[in-house]
């Protein structure tokens, strides 16, 4: 029964993706670069890697642009990156919840989890910035609970009638930005746990060793 659930949100997530894409194409016109910067990461055509690169390069222009970082001196970049990695959990905790935003809706999310901080840091009201960042992301989906739930909501249930009306025949395909992120944090959990475990049988070879070299006197 899980299995099924699993499957018809993959589904569902697939649709909503492929939605995204051809209502961006049919409005074209009207889209600044940074909606084609989010339609580069949300093309499925392209490899996964390289979607996640893109989405890795966009969510860095936006914390250079909105943030100041004279703070970090010399390692502004690394600092990016430090926020960068831990924006991620903004869209690994909706897709833990099933609410299925991508394309724009989901860089919108971040672009005010963002767009928030960047307010207090210009009023001044931020003491040291890390801490404060941590904190900014982790409560953002919470706080805003009620509101993204609807917004998924709408966006689910409205699905169907969009693509009749827009005469969408288009098999949907390819994977969600926030399964491709939920992916690769797994994968390397899965890789730090599998180095844990090889440094534990490591120390309890030695001790093993110890206690034997002891036996041994």
């Amino acid at each position: 029964m899980r299995h099924d659930r699993k499957d018809s949100l993959d589904r569902l997530f697939q649709v909503v993706n492929s939605l995204e894409i051809i209502l961006a194409e049919r409005e074209q016109p009207r889209q600044t670069r940074d909606d084609a910067a989010v339609i580069a990461w949300l093309n499925q055509g392209a490899a996964p890697e390289e979607r996640l690169l893109k989405f890795d390069a966009w969510a860095r222009k936006i914390l250079a642009e909105k943030l100041d970082w004279s703070w970090a001196g010399e390692a502004e970049s690394k600092r990016i990156e430090q926020c960068r990695i831990y924006l991620e959990r903004i869209v690994l905790e909706l897709w833990r919840r099933g609410w299925m935003l991508d394309g724009r809706r989901l860089a919108n999310h971040i672009e005010r989890a963002v767009g928030a901080v960047a307010l207090q840091q210009k009023a001044g009201k931020i003491g040291t910035f890390w801490p404060y960042f941590q904190a900014a992301v982790d409560r953002y989906v919470g706080i805003n609970a009620e509101e993204i739930r609807e917004e998924a909501m709408r966006a689910g249930s409205h699905i169907s009638q969009a693509m009749t009306a827009l005469s969408i025949h288009r098999r949907a395909t390819g994977t969600s930005i926030p399964e491709l992120i939920a992916q690769r944090t797994e994968e390397i959990s899965t890789a730090k746990a599998e180095t844990l475990r090889s440094k534990l049988s490591r120390a309890r070879q030695r001790a093993q060793a110890e206690s034997n070299q002891g036996k041994l006197l």
